[in-house]
């Protein structure tokens, strides 16, 4: 297996070298810009498999060069480490809004950008590079022998039992997962007692509704609980975001986190973004946790995919920078062409299909990447 190939993009010559020779010793291949222009040039002509850049440099800053990167139809999709000495919100956000997938503050700590570059080459290649590396999960037999270095990979409760033992434990943490079937056949099921384990974990949570009113999602999860969500929602360890109000043109009353008026996809990121610091789902405070977009059929329908598609590779983006956010998209099935929904897959890390059959819902792992699974179908 090849080396992975890093661009560093500085125009300081000294951060330029010793960045370089770093990552040389830790078994990577790395080319060199002094540049944003050059950064760009050689991106388009290299294909690196990732991308560190700084912000302030000649020609193109940091933040033209994501833009200019994730607009390139051949490298669009390569991750990007922003590492600059401005470590304010704004140009944090910033980087984000760009397409940045990790912003790191100078001066920084070295092992914690090998650990962030080895992250994101696992997220974006489902497998790591200069290792023959075997994944497994933590509940799995730690004390094998093998000569290949391991990689553990962190599982947490789906909130359905027998599907969490189609995936030898759990979810994925930090993965980004989507949920597909008909309509009205258990999709909401599954969301609703995903985010229930999460709060049982005392993990931070977030409910994005599009297709429901957030007063019903709270009362089927209260209902799970045995207890009323309110309680969860005092105690920082839910938010709900409504954009359902939006979708049915209601007047949105006593929600904290709501798109009103004519509903933009950035009204909407901003929105998410806002319920995120709310539970310290941000890049400082990297609480990870457990998100749901339900559904994203929505907004395939009412906006351009172009402008879906960044939206939905910028949430996912997000998940190792907040701190491994485990997300489920919803989407229904036959709402889109399958060379869209290639697409969707493409950013996603899994896919779980539901269906019914004589009657009886089913589910099953379409893909998960990381960890063994069972494909077949089982009851829900």
């Amino acid at each position: 297996m090849g080396k992975a190939k890093i661009l560093i993009a500085d125009d300081e010559p000294n951060i330029l070298m010793l960045m370089g020779i770093m990552l040389e010793d830790a078994g990577y291949e790395i080319v060199r810009a002094q540049n944003g222009a050059q950064a760009y040039e050689k991106a388009i002509d290299e294909k690196p498999d990732l991308v560190i850049t700084d912000v302030i440099m000649p020609e193109k800053d940091g933040f033209e060069v994501c833009r200019n990167i994730r607009s390139h139809k051949d490298i669009g999709n390569t991750p990007i480490i922003i590492l600059s000495a401005m470590g304010d919100e704004y140009n944090k956000l910033t980087g984000f809004e760009g397409g940045a997938d990790d912003y790191v503050t100078k001066p920084f700590n070295t092992e914690e950008l090998k650990a962030r570059i080895q992250a994101l080459l696992i997220r974006y290649k489902g497998r790591s590079f200069n290792h023959d590396t075997k994944y497994i999960s933590r509940n799995e037999n730690e004390n094998s022998s093998s000569s290949s270095e391991v990689f553990f990979v962190d599982l947490i409760p789906s909130g359905i039992p027998q599907l969490d033992a189609a995936l030898r434990g759990g979810i994925p943490r930090g993965s980004n997962i989507l949920v597909m079937g008909p309509i009205g056949i258990g999709k909401s099921t599954l969301c609703r007692s995903f985010i229930s384990a999460g709060i049982k974990a005392q993990e931070k949570c977030m409910f994005v509704t599009i297709d429901d009113a957030p007063d019903l999602i709270r009362r089927k999860i209260s209902e799970i609980l045995g207890r009323n969500i309110s309680f969860y929602e005092k105690e920082d360890i839910i938010r709900f975001v409504d954009a359902y109000s939006w979708s049915i043109g209601a007047i949105v009353e006593n929600e904290k986190f709501a798109v009103n008026g004519i509903l933009e996809l950035n009204q909407l990121s901003g929105v998410i973004s806002d319920a995120g610091m709310d539970l310290g789902q941000t890049i400082q405070q990297k609480q990870g946790g457990r998100r749901i977009i339900d559904s994203i059929s929505s907004l395939l329908v009412n906006f351009e995919l172009s402008t879906v598609q960044r939206f939905l590779s910028q949430i996912a983006r997000t998940s190792i920078a907040f701190g491994s956010v485990t997300t489920f998209f919803v989407l229904e099935e036959g709402t889109v062409s399958d060379q869209v929904l290639n697409n969707i897959k493409y950013i996603m890390d899994g896919v779980i299909e539901i269906t019914e059959f004589d009657n009886k819902r089913k589910l099953r792992v379409a893909n998960m990447k990381w960890i063994k699974y069972n494909k077949s179908w089982i009851d829900l």
